[in-house]
């Protein structure tokens, strides 16, 4: 497992290193007030395809261990596309009834919205890499595209007066070619005959239920910025978005221990394995930990050359990273739950600690200011790392070595403890 967590973190860290170290030059190229825009749509755009698209990726992995993959990829396919036409056909009434009154222009909007609908296919070919164990080939695939994605930016940029279409116009045309690409791999596998209706069915009843949960989930990375827009001016939300951007790009390296993890803790419960599981326990806390303090030192780098007027977002990307390694937590307990199958738990909890986020944040806006919301997502991610371990332990117990958790949660306390006071103190 450590060598396929490795390939997948190098992974990981090229491909958001790439993007990563590319925001120094951002930072002089798009305005804060642009970037405000930006952040925004990506906050929209985090909430939209859960609801109408159905959480009908995040049954991929599960499925491939007991479905041919033919039949398998085949229906996915199919499946998208009926699903996607229907999220552009509600994307598209969402814009005139809810979103046109924030000032957001259309054709910013339906790029952001198309580029997470034509994507899907990709995002297909992900998850087949994921779950055969192809780590290489999936992050081939992914450093192509992100390297491609971030030379047509800067072309864009260069020749484009309106920055944040250039932004959002370049994902929108890679999304398009790596789909193009991904279709011409699975091509082989993809068959109308073999498309499966009752497989759709199971598809989304194993899905639907962790709708709320991801409702949940997504409150809690992006209402911030959703509600921040009514507190906050374009240029100050425009320096919170680059740090959460920073920051959650850095919770990338937690999330590369997650996506090589899920598959091999699936395939070793499945062969009653559960000692290699609970006997490699305290390498994974340490991966967290390593991941964790990487990701620190490189925030601190990055900063010295950010633009000076969204450098005060420091704190901002330190506390996120922070909070993202409790979600990394969080998804390894989670899978005690997905494996069994009981997704609803899964909508349970993170469905309650997005509802505690979004009141939360009202709250603290009000007492201490908008100043402080990072510090609230960070309490929730906390909380909800808590209530996933102990229900996941319930449902599927383990033999964990407590004295790790311990470590793990003692030492992103203290560094956030540390951080507030040298920062707000």
């Amino acid at each position: 497992m450590i060598k396929k967590i490795l390939i997948y973190g190098s992974g990981e860290v090229i491909v958001k290193g790439l993007a990563f170290f590319a925001l120094p030059l951002y930072s002089y190229m798009i305005l804060p007030e642009e970037y405000g825009i930006l952040g925004y749509l990506g906050s929209l755009i985090s909430f939209l395809p859960i609801i109408f698209t159905m959480l009908y990726l995040q049954a991929f992995i599960r499925f491939f261990v007991d479905i041919d993959t033919k039949e398998l990829i085949s229906t996915y396919f199919y499946l998208g596309i009926v699903l996607n036409l229907f999220y552009l056909i509600c994307g598209v009434v969402i814009y005139y009834f809810f979103i046109e009154d924030y000032g957001i222009e259309f054709k910013h909007y339906i790029f952001s919205i198309g580029t997470s609908i034509v994507i899907y296919l990709f995002q297909i070919l992900q998850m087949y890499y994921r779950a055969k164990g192809l780590s290489k080939d999936y992050i081939k695939f992914s450093v192509g595209y992100g390297i491609a994605g971030l030379i047509l930016n800067f072309i864009l940029l260069t020749y484009l007066e309106d920055n944040t279409l250039a932004m959002l116009l370049s994902g929108f045309i890679i999304s398009i070619i790596a789909s193009i690409i991904a279709y011409q791999i699975l091509k082989e596998f993809i068959s109308f005959e073999y498309a499966n209706y009752h497989l759709s069915k199971s598809i989304l009843k194993y899905s639907t239920p962790l709708i709320p949960g991801s409702i949940g989930a997504i409150l809690f990375s992006q209402s911030d910025k959703l509600i921040l827009v009514n507190y906050m001016d374009k240029v100050q939300l425009g320096i919170y978005t680059l740090a959460t951007t920073i920051g959650l790009t850095m919770g990338y390296l937690g999330r590369a221990f997650f996506m090589a993890y899920q598959p091999i803790f699936y395939e070793k419960l499945s062969q009653g394995k559960k000692n290699e599981i609970e006997d490699g326990f305290w390498k994974n806390i340490l991966l967290l930990l390593s991941a964790l303090f990487t990701s620190l030192i490189i925030i601190v780098v990055i900063y010295q050359l950010i633009n000076n007027k969204y450098s005060n977002g420091i704190y901002i990307s330190l506390i996120f990273s922070l909070t993202y390694s409790f979600v990394a937590f969080s998804q390894m307990m989670e899978l005690h739950l997905t494996y069994i199958k009981k997704t609803l738990y899964v909508s349970y909890i993170y469905g309650f600690t997005g509802f505690l986020t979004v009141t939360g944040l009202f709250f603290i806006i009000d007492i201490l200011g908008a100043n402080w919301v990072v510090l609230w997502l960070f309490l929730s991610s906390l909380s909800t790392s808590i209530l996933m371990y102990f229900v996941g332990q319930r449902v599927l117990y383990l033999k964990y070595n407590k004295k790790y958790i311990l470590l793990f949660y003692l030492t992103i306390i203290l560094l956030a403890t540390i951080f507030t006071f040298y920062f707000k103190g």
